[in-house]
């Protein structure tokens, strides 16, 4: 047996036993890709009917008035999203013009709570973590084996006149062929996403004091914070408990990508004083990478281009799964 011949061997049964793992990792990976498309798709009524300006934009903390114990805030991400509210078990979606409650949903349990689960351990936690993990390093594998096993074939397209076995082996190398580069990217990112996260940034330990004047509000904190990053938008506010007088503010530059940003701001309750500041522009190259590392792995890191190209990447890994089993089977069947 020459080496192409067991290189061929090794791929063809790495697929055909891990394929089940990667057809689900590569499905919920997709469906992720354009989790907010989806989520207004399935719930129109918890986006505002008109577009808001954000001049036009209620203050927060007449909204947060009607919401007792709220522990997080997500701010409008462009002029047709919602001002959301975090408050126990549910999400409270406010129109950001008027402050008019559109409606509720669960903060946990919802279809895309289900699809993070089974993209990362498929609903098995730490064993399936580590099934995903095999996975993602045999799905590596597979894409460098491939491009050596298509380099003497060549395969561009499909051949005209083709039969059933020659057009799967035609969609499988084309499949594999043109996401091979944006495959290896999400390949990569997902694995340093569970090993090389790096260390949230944690608030500073400030001693609660009676305060000599009224605490500071939610607003004039997000307008500080966005002070401190010029050209950042705040994405989301972390409202602190009372023992803990610091915001915390996470925020967007526009090339992050992300709509929940890379940026973080602590602003004191107390005086306005900003106490931290961890910029996505700044920092070592490895720092830099850790905070984008999510961005690329979701392909949001370049707006809606990068994420379809993530969301195809999936496609054309769910292709090569299936049209992989499709010629398996038919050469056992030969």
């Amino acid at each position: 047996m020459n080496f192409r011949r067991a290189l061929l061997w090794t791929h063809r049964w790495a697929g055909v036993l891990a394929g089940a793992v990667i057809l689900v990792i590569a499905f919920s990976g997709s469906a992720l890709v354009f989790e907010p498309t989806i989520q207004r798709w399935l719930r129109p009524d918890l986006c505002p009917k008109e577009a808001t300006a954000k001049t036009d934009r209620v203050p927060i903390s007449s909204v947060l008035a009607s919401q007792p114990r709220v522990q997080g805030i997500r701010l409008p991400r462009d002029e047709t999203d919602a001002l959301v509210l975090f408050a126990g078990p549910q999400a409270f979606h406010f129109d950001p013009k008027d402050g008019t409650l559109l409606g509720t949903r669960p903060r946990m349990g919802g279809w895309e709570q289900t699809m993070m689960k089974l993209h990362v351990n498929l609903l098995q936690g730490p064993t399936g973590g580590t099934v995903v993990v095999v996975a993602t390093c045999i799905t590596l594998g597979l894409a460098f084996s491939g491009l050596w096993l298509w380099w003497p074939l060549r395969i561009f397209g499909f051949r005209k006149g083709a039969n059933f076995r020659r057009f799967n082996l035609d969609l499988h190398s084309v499949a594999g062929l043109y996401s091979s580069v944006f495959l290896l990217i999400l390949c990569i990112t997902g694995l340093t996403l569970r090993y090389i996260h790096g260390e949230h940034p944690q608030p500073p330990q400030v001693p609660f004091t009676q305060p000599v004047q009224p605490l500071l509000s939610v607003d004039e904190a997000v307008r500080l914070a966005e002070a401190a990053l010029p050209g950042a938008r705040a994405a989301s506010v972390e409202m602190p408990p009372p023992q803990r007088p610091v915001f915390r503010i996470q925020l967007a530059f526009p090339e992050d990508g992300s709509p929940a940003g890379r940026s973080v701001a602590f602003i004191s309750r107390l005086d306005g004083g900003v106490l931290g500041l961890h910029s996505s522009r700044e920092g070592t190259l490895m720092e830099k990478y850790q905070m984008a590392q999510l961005s690329l792995h979701t392909g949001s890191i370049g707006g809606a281009a990068t994420r379809w190209l993530a969301f195809l990447t999936c496609v054309a890994l769910l292709l090569q799964v299936v049209s992989g089993y499709v010629l398996w089977l038919k050469r056992k069947s030969s």
